[in-house]
């Protein structure tokens, strides 16, 4: 849960961008061409792919995968109704972007690409915790840190493992390439 880069290497994350609707057949292209130029990949299907990068020498392994959310068993009714009242709408479609360790290059190359894929086909990030660079695990402080950082961030509410109500952060494009500049950039997990 904490983001303690190289001492903590093992454990990744996953982010998600969702799309108001279903890609087209020629950003599925564009992505697809965008994800096969950051290194060596495997291509199971359409868009999943386990694909490898080099970082200064050595491998660093990463999964993108693409999920019809109305096929998604885990995209419940909760999850669709939170969307529709922070969103406006209930998205058709998302891609995960996982890295399977949780170390500084890791968080920068899916940020990057995330940004990249962005550009193609605007959707919105769920970084899938809260974005709380200071651990204060106080909602009112994190808040106030991420309203300064710019673009558009909302919060998706869920119930934790103790039946708790936490949140995750969703979050545009253009809050997405501010943080990634941001001096305390990180992805949670």
């Amino acid at each position: 849960r904490y983001h303690t880069f190289e001492k903590n290497a093992m454990g990744g994350f996953t982010n998600l961008i969702y799309f108001k609707n279903y890609l087209s057949e020629q950003s599925k292209s564009l992505i697809r061409e965008t994800i096969e130029s950051c290194g060596e990949f495997e291509l199971e299907n359409d868009l999943d792919y386990d694909i490898r990068v080099k970082n200064n020498g050595e491998d660093c392994p990463f999964r993108i995968y693409y999920s019809d959310a109305e096929q998604d068993e885990d995209f419940d009714s909760e999850s669709k109704a939170e969307f529709e009242k922070k969103l406006g709408f209930i998205p058709k479609c998302y891609i995960g972007f996982m890295a399977w360790t949780n170390k500084k290059f890791g968080h920068k190359f899916i940020a990057e690409l995330m940004s990249k894929v962005m550009q193609i086909e605007n959707g919105f990030v769920d970084f899938s915790a809260a974005i709380d660079p200071d651990f204060t695990e106080n909602r009112e402080k994190i808040r106030k840190f991420v309203s300064q950082v710019g673009g558009k961030i909302m919060e998706l509410e869920y119930k934790t493992g103790n039946d708790q109500i936490w949140f995750t952060h969703l979050a545009d494009k253009e809050f997405l390439n501010n943080w990634i500049g941001h001096k305390k950039f990180y992805i949670p997990k």
